[in-house]
C-alpha cells in the first residue's frame, strides 16, 4: 500500500502544477458506521473470547484537492479522531484459569489522512457521477481497561476505500459533493501481558462536502 500512497501523491503534484488543474479545498461532513471483529486468546489457558461491536459517529473532515478540466480529482483528506466506541464484559469465573473482573475495550482512531482520486463516472438520472478510490493512514490507539493487566499498543494501519458520489457547482466558485464509501482496513494484531488480540476493522460512511474553488 506504500507504493500506492507514493503513486497517488505523484499524481496530486503532478496535477497541481498542470497549467489546466484547479484548486479545491473544503470541509465534509459525515456519518460513519464503524464495525470491529476480534478475538483475545488469554495468557493463562488459552481461552478465546471473540466479540463484535459498531459503533455510529458525525466526523468533520477537511480535505484539498486537484481538478483538471476532465472532472478529475486528486486530493489529500484528513481528520483529528475517528472514535470507535467501547465495550465491556464481566468476569465471574476462576476454575478455568480465567481472569475475574471487568474488562472495557475501548479505541479510537487517530490522525486518519487519505489519499484520494475521484473519477469521472458519467452520470445517473442526470447527476454527475464519479467513482471514489483512497488508500487511508491512520493510529489505531488502544484505551482499553482490562481487569487482566494486560495492555495493547497502538498500532498504524493502512485501509483501502472505494464509494460512489456525485458533485456540481453551486456558483461563486463554490461546488458540493455528495459520496457513499467503505474501507477496509488491515487486521490488528497484538500481544499485551501474555493475552494476544486480533481485530478487523471496517468502516461504512455517507458524506456531503462543500468546497471552494480557485
Amino acid at each position: 500500500m506504500k507504493k500506492i500512497i507514493t503513486t497517488i501523491s505523484s499524481l496530486l503534484l503532478l496535477t497541481i502544477v498542470s497549467a489546466k488543474a484547479e484548486m479545491g479545498i473544503g470541509i465534509s461532513g459525515a456519518i460513519h458506521h464503524i464495525t470491529g471483529d476480534g478475538t483475545e486468546t488469554t495468557r493463562t489457558s488459552n481461552q478465546k473470547n471473540t466479540g463484535s461491536h459498531s459503533e455510529e459517529a458525525v466526523v468533520p473532515e477537511i480535505f484539498i484537492e486537484a481538478i483538471n478540466d476532465d472532472g478529475l480529482a486528486i486530493g489529500i483528506s484528513y481528520i483529528p479522531t475517528r472514535d470507535m466506541g467501547s465495550k465491556s464484559r464481566t468476569d465471574s469465573e476462576t476454575a478455568t484459569g480465567r481472569d475475574s473482573g471487568t474488562y472495557k475495550a475501548a479505541a479510537e482512531l487517530d490522525n486518519v489522512i487519505k489519499f484520494y482520486t475521484d473519477i469521472p463516472a458519467g452520470s445517473i438520472v442526470g447527476y454527475p457521477t464519479y467513482v471514489h478510490l483512497g488508500i487511508q493512514h491512520v493510529t489505531l490507539a488502544t484505551l482499553e481497561s482490562l481487569n487482566s493487566g494486560a495492555t495493547y499498543p497502538n498500532q498504524d494501519l493502512f485501509g483501502a476505500t472505494i464509494g460512489l458520489g456525485t458533485k456540481g457547482d453551486l456558483g461563486n466558485n463554490l461546488y458540493y459533493k455528495g459520496e457513499v464509501s467503505y474501507t477496509n482496513f488491515e487486521t490488528y494484531e497484538a500481544t499485551g501481558a501474555g493475552n494476544k488480540v486480533v481485530a478487523d476493522l471496517e468502516d461504512y460512511a455517507a458524506k456531503i462536502s462543500i468546497g471552494y474553488k480557485f
